[in-house]
Parts: C-alpha cells; sequence; structure tokens
C-alpha cells in the first residue's frame, strides 16, 4: 500500500506535471526520495492495470482505467477522512497517541496534518503545541458541522464509538423534532439530520433548540432579494449572457442548504472542477467576486466560491442557443449531478440537458417529452434496465464517446486567422522576471498597434493584479477579458527568459479578448487547454515567431 507521501504525490501528479525537485518541495522531502517514490508509485499503479508514470522533463501520468483510480482516491479520501475523525473525537491528541490509534510514523502524521489544512483551508486550523498535543480551531462552522459532514459521508466512522447508542439518538430525533426548524426538513434529508444528532451527542451538546436556532438565524440572511443584489453587483463588469433567474434560485438554494449542513468538494472531484475552471475561467472570476462581496455584506454566511462558479457556468449554457439532443438524467445526489452537468455541457455541444431528483418526476417527464437519452446517476441496482446509460459517480471519457462527444472545435479552427494574426504576435527579450511587468509591456505594444484599447488593458492586468490568474500546466499564463467584438482575439507575448507566476516559470502570455455573445467565443479556453496541455516545454521554448505559434494553435485537438 502507498504511504501518505506517495498518495501526496500521486494527487499532484493527478493535477498536473512536475519535475522531481518541484514534488520535493510540495512534500518537504529529498529528490532522492522522490525518484524512489515514483517507483514505488508507478509500480503499484501498473500492477493493478490503473496508471503509469512517464518521466521526460517532467512526470506526467496517464490513466489508463479511471474507474479504478476514482475507488483508489476516494479511499484515500476516506483515510483522510477517518484521520481526521479520530483527531477530533480524542480527548488525548498528542502525536504519541495519534500514531499509535492511525498506526502512522511521526512524518506521516504531520503530513496528513498539513494536507487536511489544506483540503479544509478556511474552516479548520490544526495546530501542534508543545506538552498539549494537537488542537484544531474552527472558521465559521463548528465541530458538530464537521462530524456531522464526516458522518454523513462515511457512516461506517462511528464503529469507532461503540459506546454510542444509535436508539437512543433515533428515538432523541422523535422526541426533539418540534425543535428542527422547517428550512431544516426542506433543505436537508434525513441522514443529514441524522448525522448532526449524531454530532450533537458526541459533542455532549445539550441544548438542540439553540444550535438549529442559530442555523436558522444565518439563513434567514440568504434571501432571494439578498442574493439578486450581489449577482447584479458582480455580474455588470462581466458582460457575460447568464439566465439570472436560474442563477439567483441556484445560489440561495445552494447558500441554505450548505449553511444548514456544510460540505466540502471531494478530493475525487478536484480534477474534474479544475478542467471545468479551465474552460470557464469568466465564470469562476465571477464567483469569487460573488463571494467578496457577499462577504462584505454577511461576514457569517459560508460561501465556496467552486461551487458558485459551477452555478455560474450552469446559468452560462442555459443561455447558449437552443440544441437538439434531448438528455434526461435522474441523479440522486446534487452535488455530484452539478459535476456531471458540467462535463456533458463542456462535452457535447447540440444538447438539451435536464437534471431531476426525483423517480416520479423522471418517469412522468419521459412520458410526457421526447428525451433522446436517459442517464442514471448513481447506485443503479435494479432500474439499470430503465436507462439507456447508468453511471455511479463521475461521468468519465467513456461515457462522453458513448454519448457522441461532439465539440465546437472546429468553430476556433476555421476562425483561426482572424483570432490570432501575425500582428497580435511578440516577442520580448526581457530582463526582469517579474510577471506583471511584462505583462504591462506586451500589452502597452499592442495598444501602439491599434489591437488593444486602454480600457481592455485596465481591464486584463487588474485581473490579473487580483489574482484570478489562469496557468496552463505552469507554462502558459492566459489573462483574459469581455469585449464587444466580432470574433475573439489571441496576443502572444514569447519571453526570452522565463518571468515568475504563482512559483512557476511561465515562457509564454496568451492575452484572450472574447465576445461572450457568442456561445462558441467561449469555447477558445477549452481549445487552449487541450492544445497545449501535453505540450512540452521545450516546444514552447523553441518558438521563434508567429508561424510557430500559428502552427500549434492550428494543430486540431483531440
Amino acid at each position: 500500500m502507498l504511504n501518505v507521501r506517495q498518495i501526496q504525490i500521486l494527487m499532484l501528479l493527478w493535477n498536473g506535471d512536475y519535475t522531481g525537485t518541484e514534488l520535493a518541495e510540495k512534500v518537504n522531502s529529498s529528490r532522492r526520495t522522490i525518484i524512489r517514490d515514483i517507483n514505488e508509485i508507478s509500480q503499484y499503479l501498473i500492477e493493478r492495470s490503473i496508471a503509469q508514470i512517464n518521466s521526460s522533463s517532467k512526470y506526467h501520468m496517464i490513466i489508463k482505467d479511471y474507474r479504478k483510480f476514482q475507488s483508489l482516491v476516494e479511499q484515500f479520501e476516506n483515510d483522510d477522512q477517518e484521520f481526521l475523525f479520530k483527531l477530533l473525537i480524542l480527548k488525548n491528541k498528542s502525536i504519541d497517541n495519534l500514531m499509535s490509534e492511525t498506526y502512522l510514523s511521526k512524518k506521516e502524521v504531520a503530513n496528513s496534518v498539513e494536507r487536511l489544512n489544506n483540503r479544509y483551508q478556511g474552516f479548520i486550523e490544526i495546530t501542534s503545541k508543545i506538552g498539549k498535543g494537537y488542537q484544531i480551531t474552527f472558521q465559521k462552522i463548528t465541530e458538530v458541522d464537521l462530524l456531522a459532514y464526516l458522518i454523513f459521508n462515511n457512516p461506517k466512522l462511528i464503529q469507532e464509538l461503540p459506546d454510542l447508542n444509535m436508539d437512543s439518538i433515533d428515538k432523541l430525533i422523535e422526541q426533539d423534532e418540534n425543535l428542527i426548524p422547517p428550512e431544516v426538513n426542506k433543505y436537508l434529508i434525513a441522514k443529514q439530520i441524522r448525522a448532526q444528532f449524531i454530532a450533537l451527542t458526541i459533542c455532549q451538546v445539550d441544548d438542540i433548540g439553540k444550535f438549529y436556532a442559530e442555523k436558522s438565524n444565518v439563513t434567514a440572511k440568504i434571501t432571494f432579494k439578498n442574493v439578486t443584489n450581489v449577482v447584479h453587483t458582480v455580474t455588470s463588469k462581466y458582460g457575460l449572457q447568464l439566465d439570472e433567474t436560474s442563477l439567483v434560485t441556484d445560489i440561495t438554494d445552494h447558500l441554505c442548504r450548505n449553511n444548514l449542513f456544510p460540505t466540502f468538494i471531494s478530493t475525487s472531484l478536484t480534477k474534474q472542477i479544475n478542467d471545468i475552471k479551465m474552460k470557464n475561467p469568466f465564470a469562476f472570476d465571477l464567483a469569487n467576486d460573488f463571494r467578496h462581496v457577499a462577504e462584505d455584506n454577511t461576514n457569517d454566511i459560508i460561501i465556496n466560491d467552486e461551487y458558485i462558479g459551477l452555478y455560474v457556468v450552469r446559468a452560462m449554457d442555459i443561455m447558449a442557443e437552443d440544441k437538439n439532443i434531448k438528455i434526461l438524467m435522474y441523479t440522486y445526489q446534487r452535488s455530484i449531478a452539478n459535476i456531471n452537468e458540467n462535463i456533458l455541457l463542456e462535452n457535447l455541444n447540440n444538447i438539451n440537458l435536464k437534471s431531476v431528483y426525483s423517480k416520479d418526476e423522471f418517469e412522468q417527464l419521459l412520458q410526457k417529452n421526447n428525451y433522446d437519452i436517459s442517464i442514471m446517476n448513481g447506485p443503479s441496482q435494479d432500474d439499470a434496465g430503465n436507462f439507456d446509460m447508468s453511471v455511479n459517480g463521475i461521468i468519465n471519457q467513456q461515457h462522453i464517446a458513448y454519448l457522441k462527444r461532439i465539440t465546437s472545435n472546429y468553430y476556433i479552427h476555421r476562425n483561426l486567422g482572424n483570432i490570432f494574426t501575425p500582428n497580435n504576435f511578440l516577442n520580448i527579450s526581457n530582463g526582469s522576471v517579474d510577471y506583471l511587468d511584462n505583462l504591462k509591456i506586451g500589452l502597452a505594444t499592442f495598444k501602439d498597434r491599434d489591437l488593444l484599447s486602454d480600457e481592455l488593458i485596465h481591464t486584463l492586468v487588474t485581473r490579473e493584479e487580483a489574482g484570478n490568474q489562469l496557468v496552463i500546466d505552469g507554462l502558459i499564463a492566459i489573462p483574459h477579458a469581455v469585449d464587444n467584438i466580432k470574433f475573439s482575439n489571441i496576443f502572444a507575448i514569447k519571453l526570452d527568459n522565463p518571468v515568475i507566476l504563482n512559483n512557476s516559470p511561465i515562457d509564454l502570455i496568451l492575452s484572450v479578448v472574447i465576445n461572450d455573445r457568442e456561445e462558441e467565443s467561449r469555447q477558445i479556453f477549452s481549445y487552449l487547454y487541450k492544445i497545449f496541455h501535453n505540450i512540452s516545454k521545450d516546444k514552447i521554448m523553441n518558438i521563434n515567431g508567429y508561424e510557430d505559434l500559428f502552427k500549434i494553435l492550428n494543430t486540431v485537438p483531440e
């Protein structure tokens, strides 16, 4: 079995390519240890026909069996959740006791704590004090919230507490039913409420009414009107075409659910979300702005801007032109449904996708409407034969192939000569390694060529200064903005010497300006990602002029 450090390396390689030195810095280890770890990880994956790790200038992982890999990632997350659960329930949180309870070495315990701090950043902070062991500080959520989330995700965790009387907890739920506000029953399912009562019992909280009253006070601030005001504030500067009513409804419902029962995006979904973010950067820029504005208005509301970003992407797709392949998806878990909706909409053109969460509603819609494809998203069991496709978890590339994936790459490929002209290329013999300085120099040159306005330059630079940065594989920066133009534009700045952005050496800056009123225009981010994701650093460094870069961009992505 892989150790904690090797799991951390595997998760890093899942999300990107790294050199041995970069991995050593990420996991606080030596280069020699990384080489040994990579060999052991690769052997582990190959023996199980899951994946393989190739090495050239960087380590690159190729997944062969996505379902097996997903199961492996889920097991790693379960191990992390079990560690966190033990850390929460143990009265003696000393390093020696944790090592004894988890069978981990001292360094593995420290690595697990570091990973959990990153995973739940902004919500908990685990610190170590000499003589006191580990301590957990909570922000915006409570110990009850975190325990309830862990128990709901993995009910087997309560086996760690043999003295817990589940019959008495079930009776308590019946007795205290009048203490549960109506909005809790509206937004939460019975299993979530039960997990909360178990957590309340573990934490020895006597005043259950007070717990739910505090929840109600927070959700009372989350109104359709308040969310509408924040959405108006942040969307006005983007010019995105959105179904605003749908967006406000989705965000309001999500915030109510997530503040009544805080949840966190699963580790197994981070890669899919990163891919969606790469292809829809404006949606997540807007989501980040939404969180800042909403927190300025009400700072005790829990807001995860990645969830909000998924809803923005969904609202953008609703406004897209009519599509003709009708897909009906029945799902039992909303969070996974949102991920799968975005995966389908990113990979399939000409579709009209609807998700439902009730079997009765699903059957009624199938009878009333002529849907081309029906999908079961969840454990299918006896229902498998009633659907065209059954997916237990996240949709993968095999499913996409089955659904006859259609891309809009041809639009960009056909118009590339208008999108990227010879005047849109610039080579800078830079001495400075400052990213923003070189970006400003390049954009000013494009302004002198009458290609960019002061307003667009200001938008591009301001967004980069605010940290809304898009980077492909740690090599190519993609500043981006919206304007009312006929075709999207790519403005390329090739640097003689790499500049530093987020500790990564950037050799190429591609500033992208799109017209969001044209749906296909947004696909340029997906196009660039597919083009550059597997290109070597050497090929990027060897770009000597417009023709070299145009040839790369003119490649039809797979």
